[in-house]
């Protein structure tokens, strides 16, 4: 739970901007020199609202459980890196998550190929909840102080079916994934495992918010699933309160049976190479995940 003598000191809200072009491009053809632009979408304030959303969700994590893992339904397959996990509190929040990440360490390949420890975790949650064709994803994240964000990396999002990942692009039925990244200079992205992906992810509007380390940020994800074989699915995303991406005409899906199962908690720098690697040791904290319906 927040502290609430703490809230204000928690966020700091990003700056009002018009909304940003939805601009979809692969891991290897973006331009990691992007500028930054503030996000915001004065337009949209019954879209905004959402974000706001008093439904009961349908699941929330309990980091205050000593076996808190068990309660998000991890999947065995795909999992890794449960050794860089530690709950922990700060000023703000009772319970965070703290995931750590070794000076050298990136992707699991970089560190098979360059004998080098493993950085950050990773496991499909299905949460004891059915499967969904639209839900929402709320946490907040926090970078550590002096955190380089070098290249980019991963973090947590929605995900169906088998998942995505890897440059293992999904055929619309078997699964998709829609993480966030963290850019260079900070600058966040959705990264999504689409039928539509090109050799790795889609890189969905880079640079519509940019991360500070030391600052706590909410973000909330919204998966609206398409109509099979028609490209009308949509992703939003608050920051803070605030949407920054709202990408429409997406192709999740082919088939009915594909829906959102839960999330993909994924985190680690990369990048497939050692250049995606950090320079020191760092970490990133977590808290208050939750899902909820989305109206």
């Amino acid at each position: 739970m927040l502290k609430s003598t703490q809230w204000l000191l928690a966020l700091t809200l990003l700056g009002c901007q018009t909304q940003p072009s939805v601009s979809s491009t692969t891991l290897d053809s973006v331009d990691d020199s992007a500028p930054y632009t503030e996000a915001a979408d004065a337009d949209n304030d019954e879209v905004a609202s959402a974000a706001n959303d008093t439904t009961a969700p349908l699941w929330v994590s309990d980091l205050s459980d000593s076996d808190w893992m068990s309660t998000w339904e991890p999947r065995s397959g795909k999992s890794w890196g449960f050794d860089n996990l530690e709950i922990r509190s700060d000023d703000v929040f009772d319970h965070v998550l703290r995931v750590y990440y070794p000076e050298g360490s990136a992707s699991p390949s970089v560190s098979r190929q360059n004998d080098v420890s493993l950085g950050g975790a990773q496991f499909y949650a299905d949460l004891f909840v059915p499967p969904h064709d639209e839900l929402r994803l709320s946490y907040y994240v926090k970078f550590a102080e002096g955190f380089d964000f070098v290249k980019g990396g991963k973090l947590p999002g929605l995900f169906g079916g088998a998942g995505a990942s890897g440059g293992r692009i999904p055929d619309g039925a078997d699964g998709f994934s829609t993480r966030l990244m963290w850019r260079t200079e900070g600058q966040g992205e959705v990264y999504a495992y689409l039928p539509t992906s090109e050799s790795f992810g889609t890189s969905i509007d880079r640079g519509a918010w940019q991360f500070e380390p030391g600052v706590w940020y909410k973000l909330d994800q919204e998966i609206m699933l398409n109509t099979p074989d028609v490209a009308d699915g949509e992703i939003r995303l608050w920051v803070n309160d605030t949407l920054v991406i709202e990408q429409t005409e997406i192709l999740f899906r082919t088939v009915d049976a594909l829906q959102i199962n839960g999330i993909f908690f994924s985190t680690f720098f990369g990048g497939g190479d050692p250049s995606w690697a950090t320079p020191q040791d760092t970490y990133v904290e977590f808290a208050n995940f939750s899902v909820t319906t989305v109206n």
